[in-house]
């Protein structure tokens, strides 16, 4: 869906419309806030994938771009064209970090300095990306600065805390990571009465007597869009259809109320709804990538950073009926993925699922229209990564993919870069200047500068 060549409208507008007597949600006032000032910085979505790839299905080809694991991404109309690989990221430890190649990356790509050990297992060694940013880039005073967010649907305990979340504020200092979608649909889109902030339970029992939080505006709604223009009832449509749709999402998922299994939270390490159960994997993952598109789309957070399980994920991917599926797909396919074609074919449709689920999050960005006739995700910088490059504990060739158009900082999108071999750290710097911080270094590099061959219109330093 092409939004190029309507005429902007903004909040400015908005606001006119409704004037002083109707009530407006923060939601699409932000929405529908000014995007014609390029100094604004871009919107950052961080995805945090575990267990490598298969590199040779992975990357595409001599000549193409298309490879059979990035196919639906890569061949789509919209997403292909925005996408960017970045080929020979190597992982580079500055000194000896703690733990194994899981935790190295884990804590390590997103923050640029090594894991190190703590009671309790391995963690991070400093500040991670999506908080530097939060706390150095200058987002609207209106905005939710971060929000750290995934799905850890598992029963078993985990190898050590510090993979329960990337995200850190220091050095060990771990940014839990948000499990309940409820309460994060509450925290972004809120209610306009005075009940608690962030009540999951009250949200839960709003959506099962099918309340939505339109509901207590929405005659002034109905008036606003009678005041509208063509062109902006149907901007304004898309905000309220998005959330209506995934409200609906939410009260569908209730029925089950994606139960825990029977073993207690706490011995899980995820003290939360539906998350120690993985018969609700597949449904909380696409629940979150609607949640982050509706979140990105309506320009209510400068930074959201998922992770798609925790460090060293043991999935066992019931739900995508794959045949010869082993027991466990970290021991058996992951680590064996090492020359053997069924192992190969396995772990190639694996990924192809993750493929899905970051197409379908951009899908649903490129869908939302902004004020100055471009979509949220020309105006974001989607940066999907995975801690290890092979599921043998490879660290070269880490699968990095960048999305979007980070509000044109990107010169050039479509293609593979492939400048040789790079250490990570200079994907952070990278990130860090696209954000409009001024880096030479990231982490414990001070300056491994920026990515080479990546045509960006910003310079490090």
């Amino acid at each position: 869906m092409s939004f190029a060549g309507r005429p902007p409208f903004s909040r400015r507008d908005l606001l006119k419309a409704a004037g002083c007597t109707l009530s407006v949600p923060l939601f699409l006032q932000r929405a529908f806030a000014a995007n014609t000032d390029l100094r604004r910085p871009p919107s950052l979505v961080m995805l945090m994938q575990t267990n490598g790839t298969n590199q040779k299905n992975f990357w595409p080809t001599a000549g193409t771009f298309d490879s059979p694991i990035l196919n639906k991404l890569l061949t789509d109309p919209v997403l292909g064209p925005r996408t960017t690989l970045i080929k020979g990221v190597n992982y580079q430890p500055i000194k000896s970090p703690a733990g194994n190649e899981h935790d190295y990356g884990f804590h390590g790509l997103f923050s640029g300095f090594d894991s190190v050990s703590g009671a309790g297992g391995y963690f991070a060694g400093g500040i991670s990306l999506d908080q530097r940013i939060a706390n150095e880039v200058p987002f609207s005073s209106e905005k939710l600065r971060h929000i750290h967010c995934g799905v850890h649907a598992v029963n078993y305990n985990a190898k050590n805390a510090g993979r329960l979340s990337f995200s850190a504020t220091g050095r060990q200092q771990h940014v839990p990571c948000e499990l309940d979608i409820y309460r994060l649909y509450e925290t972004v889109f809120g209610t306009s009465d005075n009940a608690p902030a962030s009540d999951p339970e009250r949200t839960k029992r709003r959506l099962k007597q099918r309340q939505s939080v339109l509901d207590a505006v929405s005659q002034d709604l109905a008036t606003l869009q009678a005041r509208l223009g063509k062109d902006e009832r149907s901007k304004l449509d898309i905000h309220l259809t998005s959330l209506r749709d995934f409200e609906n999402r939410l009260t569908a998922a209730l029925p089950t109320n994606l139960q825990c299994s029977s073993r207690q939270p706490s011995q899980l390490g995820v003290p939360t709804f539906g998350q120690g159960n993985e018969d609700n994997a597949e449904k909380l993952q696409h629940l979150y990538m609607e949640f982050m598109a509706n979140t990105i789309g309506c320009d209510m957070t400068g930074v959201l950073s998922f992770q798609f399980g925790r460090g060293g994920e043991h999935f066992h991917y019931d739900w995508l009926k794959i045949r010869g599926m082993p027991p466990d797909a970290h021991d058996f396919v992951a680590h064996q993925d090492n020359g053997d074609l069924e192992i190969e074919r396995i772990n190639t449709e694996i990924k192809k699922w993750y493929t899905q689920m970051v197409g379908e999050l951009c899908q649903r960005l490129s869908a939302f229209p902004q004020s100055d006739g471009t979509n949220a995700l020309d105006n974001s910088l989607v940066v999907w990564a995975n801690e290890l490059a092979t599921g043998t504990h490879g660290m070269n060739d880490l699968p990095v993919v960048l999305l979007g158009g980070a509000r044109g900082r990107i010169k050039k999108t479509g293609y593979v870069v492939d400048a040789g071999a790079q250490p990570h750290h200079r994907l952070g710097c990278t990130v860090l200047n696209l954000m409009g911080v001024r880096a030479k270094g990231f982490g414990g590099m001070a300056d491994c500068g920026m990515l080479k061959g990546l045509e960006v219109g910003v310079s490090g330093g």
